[in-house]
């Protein structure tokens, strides 16, 4: 019974200190996010609200980048989109139309394996 309390504590905490992250969201005219090593990035520009995620590195594996938003009614996050590069030249991305009154942010993962990272929590510049 302890052990299923502490889950259930540490599940509460964590959705939490993601509502909090997401509700301090300052407002960003670029954001981005890098893998370590040089794999990959994840950029936010603004202008056109154009997401471009881009593999780095010929290793034979890509990346996969995500947006992310937190549904205020349940409290979880939500995948809005996701865009994937790899094994060609230049990087792949597209559009997606954030609004600035809700915060986001980008999860880049890559392909061969470890931790994905996480960018600072942001909103459109209005």
């Amino acid at each position: 019974m302890a052990k299923a309390m502490l889950r259930r504590g540490a599940l509460i905490g964590s959705a939490a200190a993601a509502m909090i992250g997401f509700a301090a969201a300052p407002a960003a005219a670029n954001a981005g996010v890098e893998l370590p090593y040089d794999r990959g990035d994840m950029t936010f520009i603004d202008d056109g609200d154009r997401f471009a995620v881009c593999d780095s590195r010929a290793d034979g594996h890509g990346v996969t980048g995500y947006l992310r938003t937190i549904n205020h009614n349940t409290g979880d996050i939500v995948t809005l989109d996701s865009w994937d590069d790899g094994g060609d030249k230049g990087c792949d991305g597209g559009n997606f139309d954030v609004r600035g009154n809700k915060a986001h942010d980008m999860v880049l993962c890559w392909h061969g394996g470890g931790a994905c990272v996480v960018s600072r929590v942001f909103k459109e510049n209005e």
